[in-house]
């Protein structure tokens, strides 16, 4: 699950002084063989100076995140706190990426560099 490996990542980040934070939100663009977009649980890591995103399950890619909440772990951003008798049923979630390349919007995609949730980003 997606939220053990973020606690996970951000356990051991912390064991060596990096701060690190957990992120929830849903994976627009998720690998189609995986299933449809979802709930998901990602990091954000501090390095010098900006917050970058990792998703430590693998399974995401992080230019298609929308972000719910940040927190110390999963308790301070859960997705539901339930108290009571409930009938729960699947989430559904609908997204729909826009794409107008003359405006600077594209499709997520994978790629090989972290990515800041700043808005600044290098190339290298």
């Amino acid at each position: 699950m997606c939220r053990d490996f973020a606690h996970l990542m951000i356990a051991l980040l912390r064991a060596i002084n990096i701060p690190a934070r957990f992120t929830t939100g849903t994976d627009f663009g998720a690998d189609p063989d995986i299933g449809p977009p979802d709930f998901h649980a990602y990091v954000e890591v501090y390095l010098g100076d900006r917050w970058y995103i990792f998703d430590s399950s693998g399974t995401a890619i992080p230019m298609g995140f929308v972000r719910f909440g940040t927190g110390r772990d999963a308790a301070d951003v859960a997705f539901a706190t339930i108290f009571g008798d409930v009938t729960s049923q699947s989430p559904v979630i609908r997204i729909k990426a826009i794409e107008d390349e003359s405006r600077g919007l594209t499709l997520p995609f994978l790629g090989t560099l972290a990515l800041s949730t700043d808005g600044y980003q290098t190339n290298g």
